[in-house]
C-alpha cells in the first residue's frame, strides 16, 4: 500500500489534490502508472468520493495525470529534460516569488526528506552533519549560513537516490540559493530566528537518521511553513 496520510473529513480537495501531487513528483508514482480507484483513494484517506473526484479533477488541469474513460486515471508520461525546463525558469525577485518557490519547495522537498529516511547511507547522513557543522559556525560567527544551508537541502535530495529528485534540485541550485540568502536576510531580522532555524535543520536530519519518514515529513513542513509564515509578515 503506497498511501498511508489519513485526511479528516473536514480536509478540501486541494488538501487531497496536493498530497497526491507530491506522491507523483516524488516518485511514489511513477509515468504511465495508473492510480488507485476513486473508491480505494477515498478509503485510505478518509473521505468522500466526490472529493477524490474533485482532486483528480485539479490534477489533470495541471497536467499531472490523464483519464481513461472506463480504464481509470494514470499518471502522465513526462520527459525528465521538460520537468527541468520549468524550474529553470524560475528567479524570485519580489517576497511573493519567495512565496512562490516555498509552495513548489513543500511539494518537492517534503517528499525528498520522506524518501532520504528511507533510503539515506551513512555517507549520505554524514554529509548533511557536514552542512550542519557549516551552519553552527555560520552562526557563531555571525554570517547568514545560506551556502550551508543550500548544501543541507542538496543532501537531502542526493540521500533520496532519486535520480530525477536531485536533477530538479541542480537546476535551482541558483535560484535556491539566492532565495535562502534572500529570506536568511529578513529572517534575521528577529531575535532567536537563527538559533530555531538552526534547530529545525537538526531536527529534519535526526529524523532522517532515525529512519523516521513520517517525523521527516513533519519537520521539514513545520520548517517550510515557518519560513513562510516570517516572509508574509
Amino acid at each position: 500500500m503506497k498511501l498511508t496520510q489519513q485526511f479528516k473529513v473536514k480536509k478540501t480537495y486541494e488538501e487531497v489534490a496536493d498530497y497526491l501531487k507530491e506522491q507523483i513528483l516524488s516518485g511514489v508514482y511513477q509515468p504511465g502508472e495508473r492510480l488507485p480507484s476513486l473508491r480505494e483513494l477515498g478509503e485510505r484517506l478518509g473521505v468522500g468520493q466526490s472529493t477524490i473526484r474533485e482532486a483528480i479533477s485539479s490534477l489533470k488541469t495541471m497536467g499531472l495525470v490523464t483519464i481513461q474513460q472506463g480504464g481509470g486515471t494514470f499518471v502522465t508520461p513526462y520527459k525528465p529534460e521538460e520537468l527541468l525546463s520549468a524550474f529553470e525558469t524560475i528567479q524570485p525577485v519580489t517576497k511573493q516569488d519567495i512565496i512562490s518557490l516555498l509552495e513548489v519547495r513543500k511539494i518537492i522537498e517534503i517528499g525528498i526528506v520522506r524518501l532520504a529516511a528511507e533510503r539515506s547511507t551513512e555517507e549520505d547522513t554524514a554529509n548533511m552533519e557536514e552542512a550542519l557543522n557549516e551552519m553552527e559556525r555560520a552562526l557563531v560567527n555571525g554570517e547568514l549560513g545560506d551556502k550551508a544551508d543550500w548544501k543541507f537541502h542538496y543532501s537531502l535530495a542526493t540521500a533520496s537516490h532519486n535520480p530525477i529528485l536531485e536533477s530538479i534540485m541542480q537546476s535551482i541550485s541558483e535560484t535556491m540559493e539566492k532565495t535562502l540568502k534572500a529570506s536568511r536576510q529578513k529572517l534575521y531580522e528577529t531575535e532567536g530566528n537563527p538559533e530555531r532555524l538552526l534547530s529545525e535543520h537538526k531536527d529534519i536530519y535526526q529524523a532522517i537518521v532515525n529512519k523516521d519518514a513520517k517525523r521527516a515529513e513533519e519537520a521539514m513542513l513545520y520548517h517550510l511553513l515557518g519560513v513562510e509564515k516570517e516572509m508574509l509578515k
